[in-house]
């Protein structure tokens, strides 16, 4: 699977850290600074409330939990979800704030949020699943459980999805690997995880594959434990659909992908912006491909280690062929060095740093894919130190370089402001050949 999808934000009090990530199986987090948090412009709501219907559901991308980190949060888009009891219509809590990530797989909610429902342990041979799915720095560590999931009209039934653990002490120690591949920092808790969960509905249905179930782990970090007491885990081999599965591939209907629905904001940003998430690709009136929409398809094969699962951007005479789209991305990530990076709000950054150019810059880019598609995208990219001293917590023109090399070009929230971005699911209705993004 590619790596460096979801960013989480989450802000040190001296507005300083930007962290990359790159996830196991489909996924990555970014902690960064800001959120508007020091007057000087910006803010107010901008609201899209279309589409509508039963599989829509609102998007809200504002300062984060309220029991989170003071400070508050830049261009993180969240959604409720209720999590059931398998098969209960009342042994059931709604969970607000969840981190909404196409570039992700699975359910992962904070343990303690769901702590008052009877979810049975998901068991694989040796003991209790247990997963650690790290991000370069940080990560997230705990048991699988299975539950319904309800979000809008859907309902993913026996879902298997992760309890991040909370806990103090945590039911189960995490493993030095575990510990060492999240480079010494779970994310478990509200204010270091920004959320109270991660919903990730990306590209294809599970997150792992042959690898879990084998148990070998030969590609690198172990990802799925088996676990029979609290100090007491080994590498667990898991089936396929035991493994974390993509909810959206669990819908009765509209289970082929998503599409988000952002408003456009402000130069300065928004304090906070609401949309909706769609689910379903050309299955219901409200969420077809418009005919001026462009397909833009990554590539399927895996033995292309340097472009699986991303497809190409050109822009300033630079080209990068690991792009993709993302909506758990908080911002433009890319390595430009023409563009200023002398940012107050990057100071003591070691993987990266955020874009402050003296004046807007503007750039059209290029964007292709292996079948020979292309489009264009314009993109804008301002000074975060602006930005971030505004009380806006959504930016349409937020970037910055995070240390993930110089072929990676990361479409990121700021992307998904203003346009309808469409996600398709792998081996679904549209997508038997392979993932696609429209816009």
């Amino acid at each position: 699977m590619r790596c460096a999808d979801l960013f989480a934000m989450i802000l040190a009090a001296t507005l300083a850290a930007m962290l990359a990530g790159c996830g196991g199986g489909n996924s990555s987090v970014t902690t960064v600074t800001g959120g508007g948090t020091n007057g000087g412009g910006g803010g107010g709501t901008v609201t899209l409330d279309t589409p509508t219907g039963d599989n829509t559901t609102e998007i809200v991308v504002d300062g984060g939990p309220a029991t989170g980190f003071s400070l508050g949060v830049a261009n993180v888009p969240y959604v409720t979800v209720t999590v059931c009891t398998p098969g209960s219509a009342t042994d059931c809590v709604t969970i607000d704030h969840v981190f909404l990530d196409t570039g992700s797989i699975g359910l992962r909610v904070l343990k303690s949020a769901v702590a008052k429902l009877s979810l049975p342990a998901v068991s694989i041979p040796g003991g209790t699943a247990v997963e650690c799915y790290p991000f370069v720095l940080g990560g997230v560590w705990g048991p699988l459980a299975k539950a319904d999931l309800r979000i809008a009209g859907e309902t993913a039934s026996n879902l298997p999805m992760q309890l991040i653990d909370d806990g103090s002490p945590a039911a189960f120690t995490a493993p030095a690997d575990c510990v060492s591949s999240s480079n010494g920092g779970l994310l478990n808790s509200v204010a270091s995880l920004q959320a109270n969960g991660i919903l990730g509905v990306g590209m294809v249905s599970y997150d792992c594959g042959s690898d879990c179930v084998s148990g070998t782990y030969t590609s690198g970090h172990i990802l799925y434990y088996a676990c029979s007491g609290t100090a007491s885990c080994a590498a667990g081999a898991i089936p396929v659909a035991s493994q974390m599965q993509n909810p959206v591939a669990k819908f009765a209907v509209n289970n082929n992908g998503t599409v988000i629905h952002l408003p456009a904001v402000p130069d300065l940003g928004a304090g906070v912006a609401k949309g909706r998430l769609v689910f379903g690709i050309g299955t219901q009136t409200n969420n077809q491909i418009p005919p001026t929409a462009k397909m833009i398809f990554v590539d399927p094969d895996a033995t292309h280690a340097d472009t699986y699962l991303y497809f190409s951007t050109a822009v300033n005479g630079t080209a990068y062929p690991a792009s993709y789209i993302d909506s758990g991305s908080n911002a433009f990530f890319f390595d430009d060095a023409t563009l200023a990076k002398g940012c107050q709000s990057s100071a003591g950054s070691t993987t990266g740093g955020w874009y402050c150019p003296a004046s807007v810059v503007r750039r059209t880019a290029s964007i292709s894919d292996l079948l020979g598609n292309s489009t264009t995208a314009d993109f804008s990219i301002a000074s975060a130190d602006a930005l971030f001293n505004t009380t806006s917590n959504a930016f349409a023109d937020l970037g910055g370089a995070v240390g993930q090399g110089s072929a990676t070009f990361v479409w990121g929230l700021p992307f998904f402001y203003g346009r309808p971005v469409f996600t398709s699911i792998w081996g679904q209705a549209l997508s038997p050949n392979g993932p696609w993004n429209a816009f």
